[in-house]
């Protein structure tokens, strides 16, 4: 048998080998007897008969006892599963043969890194034959082959590889299930280790409370995976140190404390403690940092989250409004919206009997839209230091009677708008901050609109202007964009 083979190779020999070779020794020594003189021979003969006479009455080899206890150890062993030369090991402590069991353990770790190394290969393949059935035809996505691929770490590497699928599949709406929470196959898993589980858990919250980037969540996977791996290592490095002292101390009671054997183990021993303190230094650093993330990612008081829930609807709100505003400005520039006195009078009367002219629709929904600007402008900038600015704008838009005056006013509330957004977001951040929370990783956007022009002496006035440096882009009163030289 194979086994046999690589046993006996390693090993060396077993009792049927021992014996030949003693009844070998025997024809040897008996052929050498021959040559002996008549009292020299009776000698002999009589040292051998005593041996002989030793083996009838029960008395047995001490190397034979021990060359058949270690035959009887390999021949239960299945040298390539690692559980059974573990099994192996111990027996050949415990029969006192420590020689047996320090090989025994290279063998082990051999066939550990061997049986890993192939199981690692068998998931790789497994991801990758699971890769293209992650989408249903319709273009959906698989949940179970999905839950299946993020149930392993060659499945998790496998879809981060594949051109950022899970951002994709996040930033499309198409994950859910438990890819709402991409945390749980750690939270969930008993395998994995408390402190792990702890981060997870808080990675997971802070996905929740809009505080973690998604688009940061495939990092923190592959950092939760990492730890993992290295407490799972650490702690088969402590049973591999336990293993090796017992062999250790198994040679000092034999006196064997200056053998081959004992100084190599001394020497794994010494490297593996090593190890080991690394590992320790490194959960240190992954608890302080679990500790500093869980201080600064702490939830707000349910208060302070209202207002901040509110911040973010106002500036969601100002923003479209400005948006639009702005739009309204350069439609008026295009000459889309008639503001001339014959043009309005003929606008209103073809509007009275229900007339779908271009100039018609355009002008009936700007007036839609300019009362809208005016009341929601008043309604997201009262009580605040714009407020007034406001006011002053909308009178101006009220009485105006020609495109230019229209247009300064809804370009001035557009930008009193584009400020609110940004005063939600300052806002946003001062409440963080004083409640000693971490500011969000997605803030509020700040909108910016390129300078408006709308008479020559207003162009001629930012070319002039040093607020706006060379190569400012800004809209001439036409509306074409023009860049500052």
């Amino acid at each position: 048998m194979a086994q046999d083979s690589i046993v006996g190779g390693l090993f060396g020999m077993n009792p049927e080998i021992y014996q030949q070779q003693q009844n070998q020794q025997a024809l040897s020594q008996a052929a050498e007897l021959a040559q002996l003189d008549p009292m020299a021979r009776a000698r002999t003969g009589i040292m051998y008969g005593a041996n002989r006479l030793v083996g009838a009455l029960g008395g047995q080899d001490p190397m034979l006892q021990k060359i058949t206890a270690q035959d009887q150890i390999l021949k239960s062993l299945d040298i390539t599963n690692p559980q059974s030369i573990a099994t192996g090991i111990q027996r050949a402590q415990q029969a006192g043969i420590p020689e047996l069991a320090f090989k025994l353990v290279a063998v082990r770790d051999e066939a550990t890194a061997r049986s890993q190394a192939q199981r690692g290969l068998q998931l790789s393949q497994y991801a990758q034959q699971l890769l293209p059935q992650i989408k249903n035809p319709d273009g959906t996505i698989n949940e179970e082959v999905k839950n299946q691929l993020l149930s392993f770490q060659q499945g998790r590497a496998a879809i981060s590889e594949m051109a950022k699928v899970i951002p994709d599949l996040r930033r499309i709406g198409a994950t859910v299930g438990q890819e709402e929470n991409p945390f749980a196959v750690f939270i969930n898993d008993p395998t994995i280790p408390a402190n792990v589980k702890t981060t997870a858990q808080q990675y997971s919250n802070s996905l929740k409370q809009g505080i973690l980037d998604p688009e940061k969540v495939d990092a923190r996977v592959k950092e939760l995976g990492d730890m993992t791996q290295r407490v799972q290592q650490f702690e088969q490095n402590q049973q591999t140190i336990k293993a090796q002292q017992d062999m250790m101390n198994s040679f000092k009671a034999q006196g064997l404390q200056n053998s081959q054997q004992y100084l190599a183990l001394a020497q794994s021993n010494n490297a593996l403690a090593q190890r080991q303190a690394d590992f320790n230094q490194q959960f240190k650093v992954d608890e302080a940092k679990r500790k500093a993330d869980e201080a600064a990612n702490k939830p707000l008081r349910p208060d302070l989250a209202k207002d901040e829930e509110i911040d973010y609807k106002t500036a969601s709100e100002a923003r479209n409004l400005a948006v639009e505003a702005n739009d309204y400005v350069n439609s008026i520039k295009a000459g889309n919206i008639k503001f001339g006195l014959k043009d309005r009078a003929s606008i209103a009367a073809r509007s009275a009997f229900g007339s779908n002219d271009a100039d018609v629709i355009a002008r009936n929904d700007f007036e839609r839209f300019k009362t809208r600007l005016v009341n929601e402008s008043l309604r997201l900038n009262k009580g605040t230091q714009t407020e007034g600015d406001a006011q002053r704008s909308i009178k101006e838009l009220q009485s105006a009677e020609s495109e230019v005056d229209a247009a300064k006013a809804i370009n001035t509330l557009a930008e009193l708008n584009a400020r609110k957004v940004s005063d939600a977001q300052k806002s946003i951040e001062r409440r963080r901050t004083n409640a000693g929370a971490r500011q969000a990783e997605v803030p509020i956007e700040a909108l910016i609109f390129e300078p408006q022009t709308f008479t020559q002496q207003d162009v001629d006035s930012l070319l002039k202007n040093p607020k706006y440096p060379k190569g400012t882009i800004f809209v001439d009163p036409k509306g074409v964009r023009r860049v500052k030289p």
